[in-house]
């Protein structure tokens, strides 16, 4: 009981906080949109300031509020205002989050700014997340993870870059010392465990929902992509047992791994160590039984319970413009390619020290990986287990965070990986602990 006051005092507080600014904008005839967003990075929160001051200066009356909060931290911060009775404005989270809120009738519809952006046929492919024929939620960060790798490393091994789950394993092992590892790859109970995992399933034509949105995970495809991954962590470093996110580049920028699977690895490497940029080869992320790899995504929402809607759509038009999206993207070009196919062939003539460093790359391998990502959110259950082939099933997958957030596939890999469990059982278990907690979800939506 004291717990629960202490969230309900807190929630009041920041409900207080969040409307007082509006309220004191709006009694000088100011409008107040406050941008909730999970980046943190400096250099991109500059990138977000001068948008700000540029928009203000155009948009008289409208003034925009940057409100950071770490990606571990954002959703807990959304639901908070939800649950205070706080208005929110525009927030920038991730996928499931952005459709769970969409299912919930939580999100405004988008649809005039997409059409002010040229329309949908002018965005890239799963860029725009669309629920019973309404776009509710931009995908400002449509990267895929590829395999980066050391070229040097590989000559002198007399490797060519892995296209196979085999040529990966084999790289893996012959490069594998005890002064480099042979890959990096996430190991923690967490969600990038959960997530990196994740796409090795699916390119063993296996999935974590069907289009139902029935949980299929206790099953032989299951069971082979973790052994697989688990196989696959002998060669990372010993650490790797608590890895999440930043662990597996920081140890590939650092010299202390051959091989690493990240979506914006050239980017944390022309900040940290620029000079290993031109030693570093990128290619699609090796195939199983089918070429398939994940679509990342930070999503752009405006909430229906914002006081200034039509403002906050017109600050998301804003940032969406290919002007402005290639400001962001010549600061973190592998993360955030642009949502529109202008976007991609205005940053064509970038003269950004980051895209000219990068050569072709962008432009050859990451930005087409788009044609073989799996959107899990927009297209749930898009694995054809039968095929092996990506179905587009047009399906709006509001429980993919119930599998990040509960980290019970990330536990199965553990298992597995560090414990010697039998992956099918460890399969069977995730699968009934996942699916028990979607029904919760189901539940708590319906309320």
């Amino acid at each position: 009981m004291i717990i629960r006051r202490a969230l309900l005092a807190s929630a009041a507080l920041l409900a207080a906080t969040a409307l007082t600014a509006p309220n004191l904008a709006e009694a000088q005839g100011i409008k107040t949109v406050r941008y909730l967003n999970q980046e943190t990075d400096p250099t991109v929160v500059a990138i977000q300031r001068g948008w700000v001051e540029s928009f203000i200066a155009e948009n008289p009356g409208i003034d925009v509020i940057l409100e950071g909060a770490p990606a571990g931290v954002i959703n807990q911060r959304i639901a908070t205002y939800v649950q205070a009775g706080a208005p929110l404005d525009v927030v920038h989270a991730d996928g499931g989050s952005a459709a769970r809120a969409a299912a919930a009738g939580l999100l405004e519809p988008l649809n005039d700014v997409v059409d002010a952006l040229g329309g949908r046929d002018a965005f890239l492919p799963g860029r725009l997340l669309v629920y019973e024929d309404n776009v509710y939620s931009i995908n400002q960060a449509g990267t895929s993870p590829q395999l980066h790798y050391r070229k040097d490393l590989f000559e002198a091994a007399g490797l060519e870059p892995p296209t196979t789950w085999e040529e990966l394993m084999h790289a893996a092992q012959t490069l594998h010392s005890d002064e480099v590892a042979g890959i990096a790859l996430p190991g923690g109970e967490n969600r990038a465990t959960t997530i990196y995992s994740g796409i090795f399933l699916w390119q063993n034509c296996g999935d974590f929902f069907d289009p139902d949105l029935n949980v299929t995970l206790d099953n032989e495809r299951t069971a082979e992509a973790l052994q697989f991954y688990a196989d696959l962590l002998d060669y990372t470093p010993p650490d790797s047992v608590s890895w999440a996110f930043n662990e597996p580049i920081e140890s590939f920028w650092s010299g202390r791994s051959a091989m690493v699977a990240y979506w914006h690895g050239l980017d944390l490497t022309f900040r940290q160590n620029p000079a290993l940029v031109e030693n570093i080869g990128v290619v699609p992320m090796p195939a199983g039984k089918m070429q398939v790899t994940e679509q990342g995504g930070r999503y752009v929402s405006v909430f229906n319970s914002s006081q200034s809607i039509d403002e906050s759509k017109k600050w998301v038009q804003y940032i969406f413009t290919p002007e402005n999206a290639q400001k962001l993207s010549e600061t973190t070009p592998m993360l955030y390619p642009p949502a529109t196919e202008a976007g991609i062939e205005l940053l064509k003539t970038s003269q950004s020290p980051q895209i000219q460093a990068y050569g072709d790359i962008l432009f050859e391998v990451t930005y087409p990986t788009a044609a073989f990502a799996y959107n899990q959110i927009f297209n749930g259950g898009g694995i054809d287990p039968e095929t092996c082939t990506i179905r587009e099933t047009g399906v709006v997958n509001p429980y993919v965070s119930v599998v990040w957030n509960s980290n019970l596939y990330a536990r199965a890999v553990q298992q597995v990986a560090f414990q010697d469990r039998d992956p099918a059982e460890a399969a069977a278990e995730a699968h009934a602990a996942i699916a028990d907690q979607v029904e919760v979800a189901k539940s708590e939506m319906q309320n």
